[in-house]
């Protein structure tokens, strides 16, 4: 297990002063990578042989977020690789080490010269196996997520600021994204001074580029849950997101 050590700078919150969830996001992926670099296969140890690592699912639950000027941590490690994929888990505590979160990704190894998937467990030698640590966390797995709506509550085209060291629109701004959406598009049920969020869960399936539209279709669950999928022109599903949120106790 690796440990990272943070601090709530100014202009990491969001407006409730709390940090905000895309820099928690961001940091949790770059954990990952330096993590997996202190053992040898993060993206620059795999880039070698013409492999990347490509983001499956992401899942992120936490309970009161740290606040500016505050002291966290972040461990992570490797707890299972099964055929083309591995999880990396992550828990995160605050100053006094006690969990104020977890976080729960899975990973596949894509070979770049057919775009296939790699199959991690039967590698010889695999530097992601003999890091694998069997720690657990303490949150459920992703959920089903089906959208109904047939007609997008939002559209935005994918910009120079979305996009990532690949190319790519940038896995956490999917995120970001979505919870603007329905902080926009439920205003009349959702407040950021009255509703936090508690868990997100997030399936990656399509790469988007500069330049591609992205249609957001979404609908309310139940009164704290909402679902949404994100799509491309030709309706193919990229992204699917769901998020809980939770009353704000004052």
């Amino acid at each position: 297990m690796d440990n990272f050590q943070f601090k709530v700078e100014p202009f990491s919150e969001d407006v409730t002063g709390h940090l905000s969830w895309g820099v928690l996001g961001n940091q949790l992926l770059r954990v990952a990578n330096l993590s997996a670099s202190k053992h040898d296969f993060g993206f620059s140890n795999v880039a070698e042989s013409h492999y990347a690592w490509v983001l499956s699912r992401l899942i992120i639950e936490v309970g009161d977020m740290p606040q500016t000027g505050a002291d966290y941590s972040i461990n992570t490690w490797v707890s299972r690789v099964y055929r083309q994929f591995t999880d990396r888990l992550f828990s995160l505590t605050n100053a006094a080490g006690e969990p104020f979160g977890y976080a729960h990704s899975i990973w596949a190894l894509i070979d770049l010269e057919t775009r296939q998937p790699a199959d991690i467990e039967h590698m010889a030698d695999s530097a992601i196996a003999k890091a694998a640590e069997p720690y657990t966390i303490p949150i459920s797995s992703v959920s089903r997520v089906k959208v109904a709506q047939t007609e997008p509550v939002r559209i935005l085209k994918a910009a120079y600021g979305d996009l990532d060291i690949n190319g790519h629109v940038n896995s956490i701004r999917y995120l970001q994204a979505t919870l603007d959406t329905l902080y926009d598009c439920f205003a009349a049920a959702l407040n950021y001074e009255r509703h936090r969020v508690r868990r997100v869960e997030i399936s990656y399936s399509k790469e988007l580029y500069f330049g591609d539209n992205l249609f957001f279709y979404a609908q309310q669950e139940d009164e704290l849950t909402y679902a949404v999928e994100i799509k491309t022109d030709q309706n193919v599903v990229a992204t699917k997101v769901k998020v809980f949120f939770e009353p704000v106790c004052k």
